[in-house]
């Protein structure tokens, strides 16, 4: 046997299966009538107020649309300020980036020896070289 075979004998023996228990069973039986007649009042009242039934369904279905359309577009603006965001963010990187390369360059040229000597006081050179 196929697939197919398998779930339709299954879905029969389930279906045979559950048609005893409600036969079997009163509550299930009541339970089945009163969903039954839950059904066919709904159906009912559906049908006998088809218009607006339809109009309130078209007015909610043109309500869902606005927001989604308005959500989308909320969206396209939040991917389009991101994209500038993320540019702003490279210039800030490469601001950072050369500030830091020009406290390195200062403070190698204060480092450097020679910088030591000509920062030094007239005073103090006097008492170094002693």
């Amino acid at each position: 046997m196929n697939t197919k075979q398998w779930v339709i004998g299954g879905s029969l023996i389930g279906l045979a299966a559950g048609s005893i228990f409600v036969a079997s069973n009163k509550q299930a039986r009541n339970t089945v009538a009163e969903w039954a007649g839950t059904t066919k009042h709904w159906t009912n009242v559906i049908s006998e107020n088809r218009e607006e039934v339809i109009n309130q369904l078209r007015q909610s279905s043109e309500r869902i649309q606005t927001i989604v359309e308005e959500a989308s577009k909320d969206v396209e603006q939040i991917m389009e300020s991101t994209q500038s965001m993320k540019g702003h963010i490279y210039q800030l990187l490469d601001a950072v980036q050369d500030s830091y390369d020009e406290v390195k360059t200062v403070k190698a040229k204060l480092e450097s020896p020679q910088m030591q000597q000509e920062s030094l006081p007239s005073g103090a050179e006097e008492q170094s070289s002693q």
